[in-house]
C-alpha cells in the first residue's frame, strides 16, 4: 500500500475520490450514473487537447497554441464543406482534413522552435494570435450551426443515458471512445517504444539526449506530427459535440491553462517528473468535476477559479508528501552528529 501512494497517479486519485465525497455531501446527486456520464461528457475534449500539450511538455517544450490550432483545422473545413455545399461529405474524410491542417501548423511551430531555436511558450502565442487574425479577417466571423450530416449524427451518437432524480437525462456520449482510444494509444506510445523513451529522455536533459545519440529534432519533428493529429481530431469532436463550429470557441481558446494545470498535476510535484497519461486523465477529470459542481451550487466565477488553483496546490502538496520528497537546505546534505 504504502508503495501504492509514492505514485502520483494514485494520490491524484484520491484527491479526486476525496473532492467527490466532499461535494456529495452538499449535493447527493453528485454520486449518481448521471452525475458521472455529465462529468465524462465535459471533460472529455478537454481531455483530448490535454493529451497534446502533455506530449510536447514531455519533450521538453511547451505549446499555447494547441487549442486554437484544433479550433482553427476543425473551422476552416466546416465552413468550405457548408459554404460549398457539401454536407454529405464523408466523416472519414472530414477527420482527414482537419488533421492534415493541424499536422501542418503544428509543424509550423517545431520549424520556429527546432529550427530558428525561438522561445516555445512565445512562439505558441504568436502562433495562436496570428491564426485568430488570419481565421476573423480572411476566413469568417460567422457561427456555423448547420454542419455536415455525418457530423451532426456523430454528435448526436450516444452510448448509454442515464437520469436524474428530477427526469433530467445525462448521455454517454461518443466522445469518450475516441478519449480512450487515444490516451490508450499514448500510453503505449510512451511506455513501450523507443520513440517513447527518446521523449523522455530529451524532456529530462536534452544534451545528454544528444549525446546518447537521439536525433532530437527528428524526435520533436514526431511530437509536433502527432500533438497536430490530436488537435485535428479533438476540434471535430468539439464541434460535433457541441453541433456547431464556431470560429474562436470560448472552451478552447483561453482555456489552455486548465489544460496544462491538469498535466502538471498528473506530472506530480518533482521538477523533473515525467508527464503521465493516466495523471494527465485524472487531473482534468478532477479540474471539470470542481469547476461543473461548482457552478451547479452557484458559487461566482471567482471564486470558482480560486478553488480549482486551491485543489491544485494541495495536489501537489499531497504528491510531494506521499513520495516522501522533503526540501533541500542550502547547506547540502545533514551529516549525522555534526
Amino acid at each position: 500500500m504504502k508503495r501504492l501512494l509514492k505514485h502520483n497517479e494514485a494520490l491524484l486519485f484520491l484527491l479526486f475520490v476525496a473532492a467527490v465525497l466532499l461535494f456529495s455531501l452538499v449535493n447527493p446527486q453528485i454520486l449518481t450514473l448521471a452525475n458521472f456520464y455529465s462529468l465524462i461528457r465535459s471533460s472529455a475534449i478537454p481531455a483530448i487537447f490535454a493529451l497534446s500539450i502533455m506530449l510536447v511538455m514531455c519533450c521538453g517544450g511547451f505549446d499555447m497554441s494547441f487549442g486554437m490550432i484544433g479550433a482553427f483545422s476543425s473551422y476552416v473545413v466546416m465552413f468550405y464543406l457548408t459554404e460549398n455545399g457539401k454536407l454529405d461529405t464523408p466523416v472519414l474524410f472530414i477527420f482527414l482534413a482537419a488533421v492534415c491542417i493541424a499536422v501542418l501548423l503544428q509543424l509550423f511551430n517545431w520549424v520556429l522552435i527546432d529550427k530558428l531555436n525561438l522561445q516555445p511558450f512565445i512562439t505558441t502565442l504568436g502562433t495562436q494570435s496570428l491564426l485568430k487574425g488570419l481565421l476573423l479577417a480572411f476566413i469568417s466571423t460567422s457561427y456555423i450551426y448547420v454542419l455536415p450530416h455525418q457530423v451532426t449524427k456523430l454528435g448526436m451518437t450516444y452510448l448509454h443515458t442515464a437520469t436524474y432524480a428530477d427526469g433530467i437525462e445525462a448521455q454517454l456520449h461518443v466522445v469518450v471512445v475516441f478519449m480512450a482510444v487515444m490516451y490508450a494509444a499514448m500510453h503505449l506510445i510512451l511506455q513501450y517504444t523507443n520513440f517513447g523513451r527518446q521523449v523522455y529522455a530529451i524532456g529530462g536533459d536534452v544534451d545528454a539526449a544528444r549525446r546518447a545519440g537521439i536525433n532530437v529534432s527528428q524526435v520533436r519533428f514526431l511530437v509536433f506530427v502527432i500533438a497536430g493529429v490530436i488537435c485535428g481530431v479533438g476540434g471535430v469532436m468539439h464541434d460535433a459535440a457541441a453541433r456547431c463550429s464556431l470560429p474562436i470557441p470560448a472552451d478552447l481558446v483561453g482555456k489552455e491553462l486548465n489544460s496544462i494545470a491538469a498535466v502538471v498535476l498528473g506530472m506530480g510535484s518533482q521538477k523533473k517528473a515525467r508527464g503521465s497519461v493516466l495523471g494527465t486523465l485524472l487531473g482534468v477529470f478532477l479540474l471539470q468535476f470542481i469547476t461543473g459542481n461548482l457552478i451547479m451550487l452557484g458559487v461566482p466565477s471567482y471564486f470558482q477559479q480560486a478553488v480549482s488553483g486551491l485543489f491544485i496546490f494541495i495536489g501537489l502538496i499531497v504528491q510531494m508528501a506521499g513520495s516522501g520528497r522533503k526540501p533541500r537546505r542550502k547547506g547540502g546534505a545533514n551529516h549525522e552528529g555534526a
